[in-house]
């Protein structure tokens, strides 16, 4: 996606760089200057929206966007002018939320008392210092909810469910799939449907592969087929174990999953033991993103049903 195309972006979209000019006509890049911190971004149609726009919290930088920069902004925002196509992607007279990676969280249309609230709990996150965390991407957003819905349903009605899941072994020189509840226990299903896979694929070029080339320096250049997974209560895990060992997935590079429905469901977290015991479970509809070579586990699901989707990208 680049700062020309003229199409309209959506929440869990990040923001492509563009050029920005004062009333002075000093001129900065949108992600040079304005990355690190919560951002509105505002795009009144008059002078008049552009007075009624509402102030900003403490914290959040507010920019008041427009083909040309108002001279006199409301208190707490900077107006700058901007590309008109670049501004065609907000709409007019929104205002946005974007997040510190200037990720799109949500919108409302202007007048507004103030901008819409978070997608996500980061708004709540307190400082804390890491001594040691697994090197491992977390991309929020990369599915709306409403797909999400739409994955479980189909891996439910449309794919049975989905079967269960097997392990490769090598026997007598020759490798075949078998069921091993030392290694794991789920069940999955490739998608039957290529209205799915569409907008799954779309989702993954617009929001996760342009975040790994930008944080590992890693063009993607192949796709594994996506997987739909389901880890049942009590039964659902997967043991500590790496994605690119056996021959026939060497070249795998990186794994993308991305959780279905957190929040119904305990347990099931990832777990990477080799950089200690923290745990993570993205929320619905985000992504984490990490090396095949890391050993890494699912722990059992304690209730409920964990759904998730999976790839690996070389």
């Amino acid at each position: 996606m680049s700062a020309a195309a003229a199409e309209r972006w959506l929440p869990g979209d990040r923001l492509p760089d563009v050029r920005l000019r004062d009333a002075a006509g000093v001129a900065q890049t949108l992600h040079a200057e304005f990355a690190g911190a919560p951002l509105w971004l505002a795009t009144p149609s008059d002078e008049a929206a552009t007075a009624a726009l509402p102030a900003p919290p403490a914290g959040t930088v507010a920019l008041c966007l427009g083909p040309i920069a108002y001279a006199r902004p409301p208190t707490g925002w900077r107006a700058y002018a901007t590309e008109p196509r670049w501004l065609a992607g907000l709409g007019a007279d929104a205002l946005w939320l974007a997040d510190a990676n200037l990720r799109l969280q949500a919108a409302t249309r202007l007048p507004a008392a103030m901008a819409p609230p978070p997608t996500t709990g980061e708004a709540a996150l307190m400082p804390a210092q890491t001594a040691r965390i697994a090197p491992v991407l977390q991309i929020p957003d990369v599915f709306e909810a409403e797909l999400c819905a739409d994955l479980i349903r189909h891996l439910d009605s449309d794919c049975g469910g989905g079967d269960a899941s097997g392990v490769l072994v090598l026997e007598d020189g020759e490798q075949r799939f078998q069921l091993d509840p030392n290694v794991k226990q789920r069940r999955e299903s490739f998608p039957r449907d290529p209205a799915l896979e569409a907008r799954m694929h779309e989702r993954l070029l617009r929001r996760a592969l342009p975040e790994i080339a930008r944080v590992y320096q890693f063009q993607v250049g192949r796709r594994d087929p996506f997987k739909l997974l389901a880890y049942p209560e009590d039964a659902g895990y997967f043991r500590a174990h790496r994605d690119n060992e056996t021959p026939d997935v060497a070249y795998r590079r990186f794994a993308l999953s991305v959780n279905l429905n957190t929040g119904g469901y305990e347990g099931g977290e990832f777990r990477y033991p080799e950089f200690g015991p923290h745990l993570f479970s993205p929320a619905t509809g985000s992504a984490l993103v990490f090396s095949c070579s890391l050993l890494h586990e699912v722990l059992p699901v304690r209730r409920g049903t964990r759904y998730a989707m999976t790839t690996f990208l070389a």
